[in-house]
């Protein structure tokens, strides 16, 4: 069976990229969505939560939802998170 990588500059590269797609890109995307209660159990879970996270729902005022979201679907989140404890 031959190796997926020739050289070890090449199974650097590899597991750089590996870790970026499985865990810093779900763990960034979870935290502009304002879920950071998941971000927090992510770390409990090896990255579970944040796969979870970065699927739901952004919070309405995050920074996920003010650039991605249109009217129709921030409208939904508002409708999903309601009213902030705070305001």
């Amino acid at each position: 069976m031959r190796p997926l990588a020739v050289s070890t500059g090449i199974q650097i590269v590899y597991v750089v990229g590996l870790v970026v797609v499985l865990f810093l890109g779900p763990v960034s995307i979870a935290e502009m969505k304002g879920n950071s209660i998941l971000v927090g159990a992510g770390w409990l879970t090896l990255g579970t939560a944040w796969w979870i996270a970065a699927f739901r729902l952004a919070r309405p005022e995050s920074w996920w939802a003010s650039h991605f979201y249109g009217p129709h679907k921030l409208a939904r989140a508002e409708a999903r998170w309601g009213e902030d404890e705070l305001g």
